[in-house]
């Protein structure tokens, strides 16, 4: 991570610019942020949740 990145904010910036379902690459975009994060049981749980969107994703594509 560089100096000034702040993954959450990109997190935050990337999931206020989705108008409804999130793409395959905006899901993509959230797990390379989150996965730049300490490994805590909140974090854990997102990247689970955004996993399971992101087979729902690619199962009806």
């Amino acid at each position: 991570m560089q100096p000034g990145d702040d993954p959450k904010a990109a997190i935050v910036q990337i999931a206020a610019s989705i108008d409804d379902v999130p793409t395959i690459e905006e899901t993509d975009a959230m797990l390379d942020e989150l996965r730049k994060l300490p490994r805590t049981a909140d974090t854990i749980k997102l990247i689970d949740d955004l996993l399971g969107i992101r087979s729902l994703l690619d199962a009806t594509s």
